[in-house]
């Protein structure tokens, strides 16, 4: 958990809303791939990290930089969203990334920078958002390192089950199963929603003519699907690596809690009979005689 001063260091991620990342889980898809299988406990899923990048953006590679300083040899599933739409440029991301994007941190984005999709931008946990190169400690590799360690605000016991097989007509068929995640929670329990994405990830990309001049844009996201129940199956046609063969697919899991409203306070108490009786003639007392008065 993250302290007054350390939180600080970033915005929230998703306005208005208590949510943030699970985790990942993520399996390759190269020209070998014909099934395959992963199960893991919450304790072993991957933490996230979210990029919202673009192959012109000459700060994007400098805040990438700090990132890749201060994840060093963590084990994390990092996510690159490259702008598509209106983008004259960068070929990477398609519809679905952008609306996964703008519709879970879109409003946090614009309330601090005007814009729902901005490069730079770093997630952390779906939880803390990063905009722009501006520290706000002695380094941007130390704003990084900081929210990296703080993790989740919610613990979770439990497992994640993702499983893939070709099938005939060329596409994928995958399934998966989140049903055996809870929050690990002492006090009284608020309303959870679990949201599953399946995400297609390329390793490396190359694309020479970027003219931030990266060359090899790495984590590249193609595709993004919500997934509907916490457990099922569907048939997807991945989408075309764009070079080499380091395509993989990652299902995250979305966190979000809403706390439950309780009455203030209990049944009010049903008076007894004495005080029954004394309130109808106060009652009666104020109705109006219906006898004449007599004149004198």
């Amino acid at each position: 958990m993250a302290n007054s001063e350390q939180s600080s260091m970033w915005h929230d991620a998703r306005a208005g809303v208590n949510g943030g990342v699970l985790g990942a889980l993520a399996m390759p898809l190269n020209n070998e791939t014909t099934g395959g299988e992963i199960i893991l406990d919450y304790s072993e899923i991957t933490p996230v990290v979210e990029v919202y990048t673009a192959t012109w953006c000459l700060n994007c590679v400098t805040t990438e930089q700090a990132l890749d300083e201060a994840i060093g040899e963590s084990d994390v599933m990092r996510i690159h969203y490259h702008r598509h739409r209106s983008e004259p440029e960068d070929p990477f991301g398609n519809n679905a990334t952008e609306h996964r994007w703008e519709s879970i941190y879109g409003d946090a984005s614009t309330a601090v920078a005007g814009m729902s999709r901005v490069a730079p931008s770093t997630v952390f946990d779906g939880e803390r958002m990063h905009l722009g190169t501006t520290s706000s400690s002695s380094s941007l590799t130390n704003d990084y390192s900081t929210s990296l360690a703080t993790g989740s605000s919610w613990l979770f016991t439990g497992s994640a089950q993702m499983s893939v097989y070709a099938t005939e007509s060329g596409t994928m068929q995958f399934s998966w199963n989140i049903t055996d995640l809870r929050a690990d929670y002492d006090g009284d329990h608020p309303t959870l929603t679990l949201t599953p994405w399946l995400l297609f990830v390329e390793e490396s990309a190359s694309f020479p003519d970027g003219s931030n001049g990266v060359g090899d844009y790495l984590h590249v996201l193609h595709h993004a699907v919500e997934l509907d129940d916490s457990s099922g199956d569907m048939s997807v046609q991945v989408p075309q690596v764009w070079d080499g063969d380091d395509m993989y697919t990652v299902l995250i899991v979305d966190w979000e809690y809403t706390d439950e409203i309780k009455p203030c306070c209990g049944p009010f108490p049903v008076p007894g009979p004495g005080f029954a009786a004394a309130l109808v003639c106060f009652i009666l007392a104020l109705l109006p005689s219906r006898r004449k008065r007599l004149s004198t």
